[in-house]
């Protein structure tokens, strides 16, 4: 059944040098495209085993059982190999496409049909012939369908051998060195296809593919192993990644160095023949880079190393590569020099540092003013405290001694009607005393308001300490959230505008109702004192006295409007509006 000749020793020979070279894809069929390759050996690998055991064999129908088997081999491996290196030129993104796969799937598969069914229907061959050569060899006559299975192997072979002259001119040195291997070992097997199919006489019946497919597979060891083709393949970087500032480190997943670009290469000091040493080895001078390329991905890391005697500031970044499949197959480390724009911001923030300290120096600069204007405004006010206490109070008592005086000659004539007129003088005199007596004792024992005070309740306090003691009837009205909005900086000048109507009502008005109405929004502040009082004709009025000029400041301070409204008989009304915020 079998006779050993020299073409099929040949093949077994060709055949234990692919076992070897799937056996090594094998082990790597985790990196990109690795498990096109490896797939793809394995079937190079059966279909130099079925076509040795072909050319061995003596009897047709076995030669034409192992025929049949060839076509698993070939025509899986050209479709694998061929989705190999559309993988390895970059082009991950037609791998994803459906109709690409399932091409991949179905051509293949006609081919494969077409001999399995040939008894059926002869299109693939119609017979045998013994060949002129010997050996056992056989030629079989083609049918109509072999221009088919050739159109599709040679499209497969068209996407190998294109891609790969593509990839020759792009890349680094390592990638292109790679791709020339390949299409020179791709080369190969496609000129002895050829003779194949020129027929020649000589030699007609031998198919040289698989023969040379020995070269072919020596030509992948020296890939596999020099040139490391099956652990990361950079190929379309060029414009890409060589022009870029940053530097680029690639490690696989055994973090070893698999690429770099010529910033890296520089700053480093890496050189070619480092690609395949560990990054143990290739950054052995730079500790910090080390641990961050066998740390996981995370955010932007920054680091500063120590080269030359100078320091540079790098911010890393790590991020795993996966293929089509979503297989990890490396590491992509990018470092930027940040060193610049790291003095930039150690500047900016030592300068932000001297304006904030400028800013505490001006806000403590403030409060010490805030406080010496209260201590002035309280100075201010015990002066006018001592100017009142001189002016309403000495008049008030003199006027009472002048009123005695004339009460006692007005006794001594007998004149009684007279007397009892000024007895009630006196009286008046004195109550009117009293009052302004009770009102500078409650000024002086009262506080300065601030942001903390209790607005209404200090207002509360002075009414019942000074208008409700006299008999008057004084009432405070205000909404619920009236104090939930009205600022707190503004409660200090509001408390002395409200102080200075209230003590005004009491000095002249006589008045015996007076209501405090407070009115405030998100938008608007109203307040507004009014009495039942006396009343006066505004437009005989003088300008006003300090208290009037008190009152129309802070009405200015707090940016609001000040009216005073009077008449004769008719009480007097004060009235301030504000915008909140303005």
């Amino acid at each position: 059944m079998f006779e050993l000749t020299n073409i099929s020793l040949i093949l077994f020979a060709t055949t234990a040098v692919n076992f070897f070279t799937a056996y090594i894809s094998w082990q790597r069929r985790k990196t990109k495209g690795g498990i096109y390759f490896a797939f793809g050996m394995i079937g190079v690998t059966f279909w130099t085993l079925t076509t040795g055991l072909d050319y061995s064999s003596t009897s047709i129908p076995l030669k034409v059982f192992f025929a049949k088997l060839e076509t698993i081999g070939y025509n899986s491996a050209l479709a694998l190999l061929a989705l190999f290196i559309l993988s390895y030129a970059g082009h991950d993104d037609w791998l994803k496409k459906w109709w690409v796969n399932l091409s991949f799937i179905i051509l293949p598969i006609s081919n494969i049909l077409l001999a399995w069914t040939n008894d059926l229907h002869g299109w693939l061959w119609t017979g045998f012939t013994a060949s002129e050569f010997g050996d056992n060899v056989v030629v079989f006559h083609h049918g109509p369908a072999f221009i088919w299975v050739a159109i599709v192997d040679y499209l497969m072979t068209a996407i190998i051998l294109i891609n790969l002259w593509q990839t020759t001119s792009k890349g680094s040195e390592l990638s292109r060195r790679q791709a020339r291997l390949l299409f020179l070992a791709t080369i190969f097997p496609v000129l002895s296809n050829l003779i194949y199919l020129v027929n020649i006489p000589a030699v007609s019946g031998i198919d040289w593919t698989s023969i040379t497919f020995s070269i072919t597979g020596m030509f992948f060891l020296i890939a596999l192993y020099g040139r490391r083709l099956l652990d990361i393949v950079p190929i379309a970087r060029h414009t890409m990644i060589e022009k870029m500032t940053d530097y680029i480190l690639v490690l696989d997943m055994q973090n070893r160095v698999m690429d770099f670009n010529s910033a890296t290469q520089e700053n480093f000091n890496i050189k070619e023949n480092d690609i395949g040493n560990t990054v143990n080895d290739v950054m052995a001078a730079w500790p910090e880079i080390i641990a961050f390329s066998l740390s996981s991905p995370a955010d932007t890391v920054q680091t500063i190393i120590e080269k030359e005697g100078k320091s540079k500031v790098l911010d890393m970044r790590l991020t795993l590569l996966e293929d089509n499949r979503g297989q990890l197959y490396g590491k992509l480390i990018v470092f930027r020099d940040i060193t610049e724009r790291y003095h930039m911001e150690q500047a900016l923030e030592q300068r932000l540092f001297e304006i904030k300290k400028l800013h505490e120096n001006l806000q403590q600069t403030q409060a010490q003013l805030v406080e010496q204007q209260r201590a002035l405004a309280i100075l201010e006010e015990r002066q006018r405290l001592g100017r009142d206490m001189h002016d309403s109070v000495n008049q008030s008592i003199h006027s009472s001694m002048l009123f005695s005086e004339t009460l006692v000659a007005l006794l001594e004539k007998g004149q009684t009607e007279k007397a009892i007129q000024v007895a009630e003088r006196i009286q008046e005199s004195g109550q009117q005393a009293l009052k302004e007596i009770r009102l500078l004792v409650y000024e002086t024992q009262s506080r300065l308001a601030d942001e903390s005070t209790d607005l209404i309740g200090a207002l509360e306090e002075r009414l019942n300490m000074v208008e409700r003691r006299f008999g008057i009837r004084a009432e405070i009205i205000f909404d619920t959230d009236t104090m939930k909005y009205c600022p707190a900086a503004w409660r200090e000048n509001l408390y002395w505008m409200i102080m200075e109507a209230l003590n005004n009502s009491l000095k002249h008005a006589k008045a015996r109702n007076i209501k405090v109405l407070f009115h405030c929004t998100g938008e608007q502040l109203e307040v507004e004192v009014k009495d039942d009082g006396t009343g006066f004709e505004p437009g005989q009025a003088r300008g006003g006295g300090f208290g009037m000029r008190t009152m129309r400041e802070r009405a200015e301070i707090l940016g609001g409007e000040l009216s005073v409204q009077s008449s004769p008989g008719h009480g007097t009304r004060v009235y301030f509006k504000a915008k909140i915020g303005t």
